[in-house]
C-alpha cells in the first residue's frame, strides 16, 4: 500500500541566503512514457519557502527484504523567478512518513537581464540507507 511523505522548498537568494519570494515551483515526477506529470505549483512565500506538499511513497516495509523496492520516490523539482536563473533538480528523493526540506540557491541574473540561460539539473545522489 502506497503512503506518503512530503516535500517543502525553501528558495534563497545563492550568495547572501536572503529568502527569495514570489519564485514559481513545480513539482513533478516522469512517467513509464517519459512525461512529467504535475503534482504541484506553488509560489514562495515572504520566507521563501512553499507549503508542504503531500507526495506519494512505497511502502517503506517493501525496502526491508534483500532485493527490495528503494525506500523512496523520485521526484523532479523546477524553481523559477524572473530575476534568477532556472533552477531544476532531478531524482530528488522523497520517503514516507518524512519530511523533506529542499534547499533551492538562485543565482541573480547579470543586470540588465540578457538571454534566459538555463542552469543544467542538479542531479540527487541517492542516500545510503
Amino acid at each position: 500500500m502506497p503512503q506518503t511523505g512530503s516535500l517543502t522548498v525553501r528558495v534563497f537568494t545563492s550568495q547572501a541566503q536572503l529568502p527569495v519570494s514570489g519564485a514559481t515551483v513545480i513539482i513533478s515526477s516522469k512517467d513509464e512514457n517519459g512525461r512529467h506529470k504535475v503534482y504541484s505549483i506553488q509560489t514562495t512565500d515572504s520566507s521563501g519557502a512553499t507549503q508542504p506538499f503531500q507526495l506519494e511513497t512505497p511502502d517503506r516495509i517493501l525496502s526491508e527484504t534483500p532485493n527490495g523496492a528503494a525506500p523512496f520516490s523520485d521526484y523532479s523539482l523546477v524553481v523559477e523567478h524572473p530575476e534568477y536563473y532556472l533552477a531544476t533538480f532531478d531524482k530528488l528523493q522523497v520517503f514516507p512518513g518524512v519530511e523533506t526540506v529542499q534547499n533551492v540557491p538562485l543565482v541573480p541574473l547579470p543586470q540588465p537581464a540578457g538571454e534566459d540561460i538555463n542552469a543544467e539539473p542538479v542531479v540527487v545522489t541517492p542516500q545510503p540507507l
